[in-house]
């Protein structure tokens, strides 16, 4: 479903409402793209009263203008990219190779595409259920990236806990060095016994609705709620 947000204007004054975030509550399901239009993530989301908050006021906040001087000046300031590759470590233990392209060329190539996500050469026929997963769990070693996203290294239990301070600031070591925000597989050979998914939902839901990485894609509702407002393409 797809709503139409007001345009965009600059009101004489913002008042700042008491945000979801120190509220407590998950984010609103909602991307806008670059039209402003609001696309809702769940059929739930139509009967949030935060969603006509937004249609409202038609506006959103950058993590600059939302977030205190406090939280600017210890934000990790990304693109929104993450620019590294397997954890050198796994690398190591598993014979991974040192690229992307190395990679899948030296481990059988094709062309990558939704209904042929391996490059077998074997595609799904349109309208046919895809088995993402199963589809990963092929990928170790010739897209990384398609793997770590829906599965931990061989081997590694899967946590399904909370996570933990000491996870949370690994996390941010992360995304210091290497940014963040797509390619979480990738990201997530980083951070032991949770695979891309838990990463990228972690980020959402908690990293940046916090103001612990400020990333560009997303953007804040006056009342704090995170709101993913890149393109469709980066974000895949």
């Amino acid at each position: 479903m797809i709503y139409i947000a007001k345009p965009k204007k600059e009101p004489a004054v913002l008042t700042r409402r008491k945000s979801s975030r120190l509220r407590g509550e998950k984010p609103l399901a909602i991307e806008i793209d670059k039209e402003n239009n609001i696309e809702l993530l769940g059929d739930d989301v139509k009967d949030d009263p935060r969603l006509l908050e937004l249609i409202d006021e038609g506006r959103l906040l950058t993590a600059q203008e939302y977030f205190s001087k406090e939280i600017r000046d210890t934000a990790i300031v990304v693109d929104g990219h993450f620019q590294g590759w397997v954890n050198p470590e796994t690398i190591k233990r598993h014979g991974i190779e040192t690229s992307a392209s190395e990679a899948w060329e030296k481990n059988g190539g094709g062309t990558y595409s939704y209904l042929d996500p391996t490059g077998s050469g074997n595609k799904r026929k349109k309208g046919s259920i895809s088995n993402a997963k199963n589809d990963a769990l092929k990928m170790f070693k010739k897209n990384p990236n398609q793997y770590f996203y829906r599965h931990n290294e061989p081997g590694e239990e899967q946590w399904v806990h909370d996570w933990s301070i000491q996870e949370k600031d690994l996390f941010l070591r992360v995304a210091r060095e290497h940014g963040c925000g797509d390619k979480w597989g990738l990201f997530a050979s980083y951070i032991p016994h949770r695979f891309g998914y838990q990463c990228s939902s972690f980020y959402r839901h908690e990293i940046i609705k916090n103001g612990l990485v400020f990333d560009p894609n997303f953007q804040f509702t006056p009342s704090g709620e995170p709101v993913y407002a890149g393109s469709h393409r980066s974000r895949r």
